[in-house]
């Protein structure tokens, strides 16, 4: 798999992405012919400039206003039993994720004479505070979600990175460039990009395991790294999934929005 790929886009993600109906998303296809491909894990995809043409589409807010309708109908047809059962198994999973989130705590602080013992500057040290941060982040990300607030997401991406980060500094300190970026952390508020650290991370794995290609493991990082960066950015998508409004005859509602 060659670094290609990464021009592609799955029809999944591409239907998100221009927020349209499965339906008419495959009709444009059909009717365009451009080409189709494979993303990183085989699906079948199409290239990313596909998709500036499907939204300038005469079409497109046609298509919008059918998506629109389709969710709402879809809303309107929840049962209240059903809503309250979502409610309540969201609210057991979030109690799991709570004492799952102890267990991590109380085994994190297991290693903190460790830590101490490999002294300041030590990768060892900067991977147990960094393990400390992350964390903490994903215990605010779940008592964020159990009121309600969608847009947490957005701290997946920053568990992630500070994970990535720990493990980069461990797995490059016998590297003057990793030394040199350890050293930053702790003098100069610095930290490392994480397209380094992901690639770190893909040779390491593609060393320990030879049936483990290192290209393919790199895209693969980097796509959930898009996927989890999907929270971050302020995108309309974005918005729309976390939300409750109408598009017909040209007329917007706004019935809710996430505070």
């Amino acid at each position: 798999m060659s670094k290609s790929k990464d021009n592609f886009v799955s029809f999944n993600d591409a239907i998100s992405a221009l927020g349209i109906l499965e339906d008419d998303f495959l009709q444009w296809v059909k009717e365009d012919n451009p080409g189709i491909g494979k993303d990183y894990i085989n699906r079948r995809a199409i290239k990313k400039s596909y998709l500036e043409k499907c939204a300038n589409k005469d079409d497109y807010l046609a298509k919008i206003e059918k998506s629109f309708r389709a969710e709402n109908v879809e809303l309107e047809n929840e049962s209240e039993n059903k809503i309250r059962f979502y409610q309540r198994e969201r609210s057991n999973l979030l109690d799991l994720y709570a004492r799952f989130i102890e267990d991590l705590i109380q085994l994190h602080k297991n290693y903190r004479k460790i830590a101490e013992f490999h002294g300041i500057e030590s990768p060892v040290l900067a991977a147990y505070l960094l393990f400390s941060k992350a964390i903490s982040i994903l215990s605010c990300l779940c008592e964020n979600l159990r009121q309600g607030y969608w847009y947490v997401g957005s701290m997946l991406r920053e568990i992630d990175e500070t994970l990535d980060v720990a493990f980069y500094f461990i797995l490059s300190n016998n590297k003057d460039s990793g030394k040199s970026d350890l050293r930053k952390w702790f003098r100069l508020g610095y930290s490392p990009i994480h397209s380094k650290c992901r690639e770190t991370i893909a040779e390491w794995h593609s060393q320990l395991d030879s049936s483990i290609n290192q290209e393919n493991h790199r895209i693969l990082m980097s796509s959930l790294y898009g996927i989890k960066s999907k929270f971050t950015h302020p995108t309309f998508q974005l918005i729309r999934d976390s939300s409750v409004m109408s598009y017909s005859n040209g007329e917007v509602v706004i019935k809710r929005l996430c505070y």
